[in-house]
């Protein structure tokens, strides 16, 4: 029995919750942690680079304020809640942009200070003067990290603040004390007011360089937000009104002029014209529009005035969308993330551990000032940061550059999996082929051809495959009228049949007339195999009656993109419910050793799990309801723009341009994604394994080197900044 207390996952909400305090990756762990526990929440995941959290709650038990109470609780504050991205965009941007400029500010004060400071050696300043100073550097430009360690201790936690603040602390006090009570030291000892100012200087200038770069990042998808357009001109009764985007309803007429933004998706109803669709689709070329063609919101109206019926508004716009499934897959966890999230879970702990190792070595062994220069030096040079930030950051950048490219990743593990890819099985119709068929041939079975066509005009006058397209547009071509069935039935990749008053059509392959038993006349069985085309066959209450051969032409970019991926080591693979014959000749003109013809749903799902029995990581290129299977089974699931509703939904990545070069572009954009990632740990471990024991003193017995704090800090900073820049290398690296 079904637990009552437990939602359905259907009545799960979503909330996206920009947040302020959050610096590393102790942060997110700590926030991840704490609202994982939360009696409601289903899953939680915290994106760093954005310093968003992303969660999924049922509201029969929690309620928004709650939620932020917990954060509050926390040392967080939330500073909005939405179910949608596009309302937080901008709150998280702007508080990215106003940290970037109190960085600033506290940089060039810190500056300042320690400019100051470095000329008392010169001009022999009041010890209470440098104090004073020093008092300023410590507690104003270095607030933020003061108030960071107090949220952390009133959780019961430490992360980057804890120990920027105490490190920084440490300095200070220790110079306050022998400035105040010089007696009390056994030698004549000089408090270095520089070392605080300068290690405050540096680590402001390292944070002001992150978030500066940070704002670089997210320009991608906050750019997304602020193309769309904010007002609509939708025409009643003739006359036209200006309404704001949010006002407008599916099923609203659309006025749109040229070179204005189509403020919503939509069907072109009246007039034509060509659209600069580069924002969706990544591809310069305007595209033709028509009565029927499909318009979206974002896309500029380059020449002709076009009506459009609203079909898609609000969050289910395609932009909403791509922004949606940008945002939230940036926050996923990948393996590597996860690892890194651990290790950083026992990194403060491990470096306070070897701060207080340090200190009472140096103690023991030389000098109180000595000791106090090492135990902040330590706890300066930690870095959770960059190991924080190493993988979150590249997949923010790699996310952008995709959606860019016409790449929407739906599936936040996608680019992990997928630069692993050995096999890419292809559909044929409307995949490797164009998919705009085209009757090349229509032969009626001892049948008139006008009722022919009639009678397969009405089997196929309610289905969304590409023969029916063909076969209506062919009809239109021939004032072609049928009857209306009462009822359809589609079967996956075999057929449909359509119910009239008093007969039953069946339109399919001729597989399927096999499998039901409908004789094919031996004469038109010899035509039939004589015939290299697509094929699809029509029965009238179970007697076969005639057939129709559709053309299809190849896409010009598939025989350059097969060479690709088999140049990647990747083995192209065609399986395609049509005809042997021509499934033959497609894989023939692409230089395809292996192909399956004339397969069905299932049938194409146990080829996919039959190349995973054989250790292959199989990706699947597919647009139809008969792909659907093989899509959710392989590996990665690719679909295009222009295929079905659940086609889309099946799989992990959509090319938004209705091409199929994007199945390459996708597999080297995940490779050099994994290979910054890798650059970034790897950096960013071998930092942190080198430095905090230089700045401990390791290394001092063997070649005399221990690093002062404000080394360590201007270290620590650039540890951070480097993992950032690294990052940003994806927008601009060659795919």
């Amino acid at each position: 029995m079904t637990d009552p207390s437990v939602s359905r996952e259907e009545n799960l909400k979503k909330a996206v919750i920009p947040l302020e305090g959050v610096h590393c990756a102790s942060c997110v762990a700590r926030i991840e942690r704490g609202l994982g526990v939360v009696p409601g929440i289903r899953r939680i995941s915290v994106h760093l680079p954005s310093r968003t959290a992303f969660l999924t709650y049922d509201p029969a038990l929690l309620t928004p304020a709650a939620i932020t109470l917990r954060i509050s609780e926390l040392g967080y504050k939330a500073l909005a809640v939405s179910e949608s991205a596009a309302k937080t965009e901008n709150i998280a941007v702007a508080e990215l942009e106003r940290e970037k400029q109190l960085f600033l500010k506290k940089f060039l004060a810190s500056l300042a200070a320690a400019a100051f400071l470095l000329l008392g050696g010169v001009f022999d300043f009041s010890p209470y003067t440098m104090m004073l100073a020093a008092a300023f550097a410590w507690g104003w430009c270095g607030s933020h990290f003061h108030a960071g360690m107090l949220r952390s201790l009133r959780a019961f936690a430490a992360d980057m603040n804890t120990l920027v603040s105490l490190s920084t602390s440490v300095t200070f006090f220790y110079g306050v004390f022998i400035t105040l009570f010089p007696a009390a030291m056994s030698m004549p000892y000089h408090a270095q007011w520089h070392e605080t100012a300068m290690l405050i200087t540096f680590i402001n200038f390292g944070r002001w360089l992150e978030a500066r770069s940070k704002s670089r990042a997210a320009a991608a998808v906050s750019n997304l937000f602020n193309i769309a357009p904010k007002f609509a001109r939708r025409l009643t009764d003739g006359k036209e009104e200006l309404i704001r985007v949010e006002a407008v309803l599916p099923g609203d007429l659309i006025a749109l002029r040229p070179g204005e933004q189509a403020p919503v998706d939509g069907t072109v109803v009246g007039g034509s014209s060509a659209m600069d669709e580069a924002l969706l689709t990544g591809e310069a070329r305007p595209q033709e529009k028509s009565p029927g063609s499909k318009v979206y919101a974002g896309t500029i109206n380059k020449t002709g005035a076009l009506e459009i019926r609203a079909t898609g508004v609000g969050e289910d716009m395609v932009l909403m969308k791509i922004i949606k499934a940008v945002e939230e897959n940036q926050a996923a966890k990948s393996s590597a993330q996860r690892l890194v999230d651990r290790i950083s879970a026992w990194f403060v702990p491990l470096v306070f551990l070897t701060a207080f190792t340090a200190l009472g070595f140096w103690l023991y062994y030389t000098d109180v000032s000595r000791s106090v220069n090492v135990f902040a030096a330590v706890l300066a040079v930690a870095c959770p940061c960059a190991m924080g930030l190493a993988v979150p950051m590249a997949l923010a950048v790699g996310f952008g550059r995709a959606a860019g490219l016409g790449i929407l990743i739906n599936n936040g593990e996608a680019l992990e999996r997928v630069s692993r890819i050995d096999v890419v099985i292809f559909d044929k119709t409307g995949t490797i082929t164009e998919g705009r068929l085209k009757v090349s041939a229509l032969r009626p079975w001892k049948l008139e051809e006008k009722e022919f066509l009639s009678l397969l005009l009405s089997a196929e006058s309610k289905s969304e495959h590409p023969f029916a397209e063909a076969i209506r547009l062919y009809a239109s071509d021939r004032n072609a009228v049928c009857e209306a069935p009462y009822a359809i039935e589609a079967v996956p990749g075999k057929g449909i049949i359509a119910r009239l008053k008093d007969r039953e059509i069946k339109a399919g392959s001729p597989k399927w007339f096999a499998e039901t038993g409908i004789a094919v006349p031996e004469e038109a069985g010899a035509e039939l195999r004589a015939l290299d085309g697509s094929l699809l066959l029509l029965a009238d209450n179970g007697r076969f009656i005639g057939y129709a051969a559709f053309s299809d032409a190849m896409r010009p970019e598939a025989p350059a993109l097969v060479k690709e991926l088999a140049a990647m080591g990747i083995t192209p693979v065609i399986a395609s419910g049509d005809r042997l014959a021509a499934v033959e000749a497609a894989a023939g003109a692409l230089g395809i050793g292996e192909f399956y013809a004339e397969v069905f749903p299932e049938e194409k799902r146990q080829i996919v799990l039959r190349h995973k029995a054989l250790g292959k990581k199989v990706a699947v290129v597919g647009d139809g309801f008969n792909d659907a299977a093989a899509l959710s089974e392989a590996d990665i699931g690719i679909a295009l723009r222009s295929g079905t509703d659940i086609a889309v939904k099946a799989s992990d990545i959509t090319l938004m341009h209705n091409g199929i070069a994007g199945v390459a572009q996708a597999v080297k954009l995940s490779k050099l994604i994994r290979k910054v990632i890798i650059e970034n740990l790897a950096w960013a471990f071998a930092y942190n394994i080198v430095l905090i024991p230089l700045a401990a003193g390791a290394f001092y017995p063997l070649y005399g080197i221990v690093i002062p704090p404000y080394f360590a800090g201007g270290a620590m900073a650039l540890s951070s900044v480097s993992v950032v820049m690294n990052s940003l290398r994806l927008k601009r690296m060659k795919i």
